[in-house]
């Protein structure tokens, strides 16, 4: 409608875009002129029939000739409804615009002219930057019936605050005058991080990327402003007329050690604090009871995990705020975790020495958002978070016997921390409120913790080594395993000129 602008929703506490209702509703706007054009309209408007729902006019689409002055005429109306109105008549054939992707299924390739250049990359002296880190975000592919509420809802629960996982592609050398260029997998969701030194972020790309198979993309900089154009010559390169990456074959990634796999932080990180901080910081010890590093899968996630992310060890943005952060603001530089580490000398810490390999590890889970599990795919679908080996009856039992409320901590703003000890049940903190282990209520509620744990044992979760997804998740993988390969069949024909039918198609002689 004419007046969308002003149904636009934006700012308060959660600054997203919104829209207000619209009935009735339109789609596929095709012009014929700078004032009359085509659309597909819902042709009845709910107050024309009270009671109704958005659900019933879902399919009462008609064609419609509308006009910016607000006249709708109604062209034509049929079931289950009428989309996309295309005019057929003679027209100019439209230039043909060159192929930018291949159909080998290879590689694409991104250039990044200087990453110095952009908005909040103030305070970042030529040089800092010495390697770009390639992150996927792999897409969703499964849910559940539970809800973890982060800065926003998923289920199942995935991290602390945010909703995604993470897949580290690799890094790529940034030359002196900030220019990278590189091959990434093509079809693949990715962002990048600029790194120092140190292997820690100095700024982190907060939205995404793809490429397709041949094709080459480019950015000037680092959150540029999107009116920007780069210069004809780089001063930063000497005068030169491209950017010193552009100028040789694009980089290889370097992998992360090992081959690209979904981000684990039981598998990557807390063999760490195994090494190097549980002797001290362990349920019972004395800095366990300031920060408890072990590793003791609870409810949904494990101690230490729930631990460094509840009492503010961490620095990250989550699932917001939605503004561009400067760089140093977050991640690694900025977290009271690291901090520690980087400190020689630090009370109680003095004959702390990682290893290189470690503290990367450490800084880069950091960097990666704080991310906790490498998939959506659930053990539990039916449990509360989607990673609980309870069943309703047992954790409502539970929270009988305990005073807990566990439907209210399935949000990181409602949740008092470890609760539960699936690898040593009788260090669960709960337990704690019965006076004595002969007390029949301590008893039962022990007896729920280590069903939980055989239950593990059984079926381990997506945390544990032996993982394997749901029946639900596992029918879901199925199914997009057999689009890829329908996807990549017309792919091969497009590649060699042939043509191709769906099954059904061909079955039905069309």
């Amino acid at each position: 409608p004419a007046d969308v602008l002003e149904r636009v929703r934006a700012g308060g506490s959660f600054d997203c875009d919104g829209f207000v209702s619209v009935y009735p509703k339109y789609e596929c706007p095709y012009p014929l002129s700078d004032k009359y054009f085509l659309c597909s309209r819902m042709t009845l408007r709910p107050d024309q029939l009270p009671g109704a729902s958005d659900a019933q006019f879902g399919d009462e689409m008609g064609i419609y000739l509308i006009d910016v002055f607000g006249n709708e005429l109604l062209l034509h109306a049929e079931q289950p409804g009428c989309y996309d109105p295309l005019p057929l008549r003679s027209q100019p054939r439209p230039p043909v615009i060159p192929p930018r992707r291949d159909f080998e299924n290879q590689e694409g390739y991104f250039y990044v002219a200087d990453v110095y250049q952009g908005t909040h990359m103030a305070g970042v002296p030529r040089g800092a930057v010495k390697s770009l880190r390639v992150v996927e975000s792999p897409e969703k592919r499964h849910w559940s019936p539970g809800a973890w509420f982060g800065q926003g809802y998923t289920a199942p629960a995935m991290n602390w605050h945010s909703l995604e996982n993470k897949r580290i592609l690799g890094t790529v050398p940034v030359e002196g005058d900030g220019s990278a260029s590189f091959a990434v997998p093509s079809d693949t969701f990715v962002y990048f991080q600029l790194l120092d030194e140190n292997g820690m972020m100095i700024q982190s790309m907060r939205s995404g990327a793809s490429v397709q198979s041949g094709e080459r993309a480019a950015c000037i900089g680092c959150h540029e402003e999107r009116r920007t154009a780069p210069p004809a010559v780089s001063a930063a390169s000497g005068g030169a007329a491209l950017p010193l990456a552009w100028r040789r074959p694009p980089s290889r990634l370097a992998d992360w050690y090992g081959p690209p796999r979904e981000f684990s932080f039981m598998a990557e990180v807390q063999p760490v604090f195994n090494r190097r901080c549980v002797s001290c910081h362990d349920y019972g010890q004395e800095a366990g009871r300031k920060l408890n590093l072990a590793p003791d899968r609870t409810l949904t996630f494990n101690t230490a995990y729930a631990e460094l992310w509840r009492k503010g060890y961490l620095r990250c943005v989550g699932a917001g705020p939605a503004e561009i952060q400067p760089a140093y603001s977050w991640g690694s530089h900025a977290s009271k975790l690291v901090q520690v580490l980087r400190a020689p000398g630090t009370p109680g810490h003095e004959q702390l020495q990682l290893t290189p390999e470690e503290f990367d590890r450490i800084v880069t889970w950091v960097d990666l958002n704080g991310v906790y599990y490498p998939t959506y795919a659930c053990a539990y679908p039916d449990s509360l978070t989607g990673r609980i080996p309870l069943d309703a009856a047992q954790l409502g039992r539970l929270g009988q016997l305990t005073g807990q409320d566990f439907v209210r901590q399935r949000s990181f703003a409602g949740n008092p921390g470890p609760e539960v000890s699936f690898d040593r049940p009788e260090l669960s903190p709960l337990l704690a409120r019965f006076s004595n282990e002969s007390d029949p209520g301590y008893r039962e509620a022990l007896a729920i913790i280590q069903a939980g744990q055989e239950q593990l044992a059984r079926r381990p979760r997506a945390d544990m080594p032996g993982f394997v997804p749901s029946d639900p998740d596992q029918r879901r993988e199925a199914k997009y395993a057999l689009r890829r390969e329908i996807e990549l069949g017309n792919r091969e024909a497009i590649r060699r000129g042939e043509k191709t039918f769906d099954e059904g198609v061909r079955a039905g002689g069309k």
